[in-house]
């Protein structure tokens, strides 16, 4: 029959027994055995340590000064609070409540169904805690699943943390996989797979080598992304710094970096965007640069402060201004206004495009007045309107209407309607006008 005493010396619970104790004054010794505590007692308490062999079974809370064990399972039917340490070998650990101690080394596997309160944690395999995760420093070798809140200043993980509450912290370290389902915030997010993040977000910088999905928030120093980031809320950030591609729904802050492609989804204010592939925002745009090499596509107006530069096309169904547009293609916006100049091939607009100096390439193709101090019209180009101080129409152009100071046509240029100028023209004998040219005081004013 199971025993009972107040135990004032160390103790040992010999093998495959069942003992009741209530309170030990020095060490406990159970060997393989179960320990209840004394009836109308919710509790074991031991003042010294608590030391386990193979499988250990605590029918009750259990408080101890430390608690060690090796090569089996000790389950704890209550909150387990050890004062000073926690060091388990080759074994497991099971906590039915709350567990609390300063330091925790187990070398398999930890289940706490309660809150976990610990300064620094090691786990050799895994780490599983119902309620609130409270730590310093948690350090598990393969996986940490928190089903609530944790907040740990430290975690390192070499397989997957998976957090379904609210996460704070300062550096999440993860070898494979974090997913944090509620808000998170943190100082940095390491991780060599993949990151999800269900809730708004509030982390300085994150470093990750294959895909990053998050609700939104804001990073505030940078999100650099080996494969591809896509944000399902508006997001602002400081630089995002991506292989592949980038997915946003609208957002506001500084460079954004890209190898591959970037979708917007909503309007984006930036500082630099340079980008290998493709750029597609639905919504209006606003920054100092864009840079790309295939096509830009901006649904509503785009605003520059520097340069668009895009190797293919760019469409823009709003207005289009900045300091310079080079367009190896195609532009096609609304209007489009540069304070230095505008280079492309063709450019279609609704309202025209005015710049200080504008050059059309070979063949180009141009629909909307030209509005500019020096135009050039390249080989074999086609425009409408035309308003400069200095106009130039390479061989072989066909044009609509040309005004300007001084105006020079090529042979084989065709003019279908009047040319005006104020101070020269200079024409080659094969030009084909539609009406006369004609030398006037003031030229006709431009449309923009």
């Amino acid at each position: 029959m199971p025993s009972r005493c107040k135990l004032t010396e160390d103790v040992r619970v010999s093998r495959r027994s069942i003992r009741e104790i209530g309170s030990v004054e020095g060490n406990l010794v159970v060997n393989e055995a179960t320990v209840k505590p004394q009836p109308g007692q919710d509790a074991v308490s031991v003042s010294g340590v608590t030391e386990c062999y193979d499988d250990c079974y605590f029918g009750s809370s259990l408080k101890t000064g430390e608690l060690r064990g090796r090569d089996g399972r000790i389950s704890v039917d209550g909150d387990l609070t050890a004062e000073r340490l926690i060091k388990i070998r080759h074994g497991d650990l099971e906590v039915a409540g709350n567990l609390s101690s300063p330091k925790m080394d187990v070398g398999r596997r930890v289940s706490v169904r309660g809150d976990m309160t610990v300064d620094e944690a090691h786990v050799g395999g895994s780490l599983r805690v119902r309620g609130l995760s409270k730590a310093t420093s948690l350090s598990v070798g393969g996986t940490f699943r928190a089903q609530s809140d944790a907040e740990v200043e430290s975690i390192d993980v070499g397989g997957s943390v998976t957090i379904e509450g609210s996460t704070r912290g300062g550096v999440i370290d993860v070898g494979g996989t974090f997913n944090g389902e509620g808000p998170v915030e943190a100082d940095k997010i390491d991780v060599g797979g993949s990151v999800k993040i269900g809730s708004e977000m509030d982390v300085a910088e994150i470093d990750v080598g294959g895909t990053v999905k998050v609700a939104g928030g804001r990073s505030g120093d940078r999100i650099k992304v080996g494969g591809s980031f896509r944000a399902s809320e508006p997001l602002e950030f400081s630089l995002i710094d991506v292989g592949g591609t980038v997915r946003l729904s609208g957002g506001k802050g500084g460079d954004i970096e890209v190898g591959g492609s970037l979708k917007c989804e909503g309007d984006l204010k930036f500082e630099h965007i340079d980008v290998g592939g493709t750029v597609r925002i639905e919504g209006n745009a606003s920054g100092r640069s864009i840079d790309v090499g295939g096509t830009a596509r901006v649904s509503g107006d785009l605003e520059l402060t520097e340069t668009l530069s895009v190797g293919g096309r760019a469409e823009v169904g709003g207005g289009l201004r900045a300091r310079r547009v080079h367009v190896g293609g195609r532009i096609e916006a609304e209007k489009v206004e540069a304070v230095e100049d505008i280079k492309t091939n063709t450019l279609l607009t609704k309202l025209g495009a005015v710049a200080r100096s504008i050059e059309i390439g070979k063949r180009g193709e141009v629909e909307g007045p030209l509005v500019g101090e020096t135009i050039l019209i390249r080989d074999r180009a086609r425009v409408e309107d035309v308003h400069g101080q200095r106009v130039t129409l390479r061989r072989g152009c066909r044009a609509r209407n040309v005004y300007g100071a001084t105006v020079v046509i090529e042979d084989g240029c065709r003019i279908s309607g009047e040319v005006k100028y104020t101070e020269r023209l200079e024409a080659d004998r094969d030009v084909a006008f539609g009406v006369g040219p004609a030398k006037v005081e003031k030229l006709p004013e431009p449309p923009l």
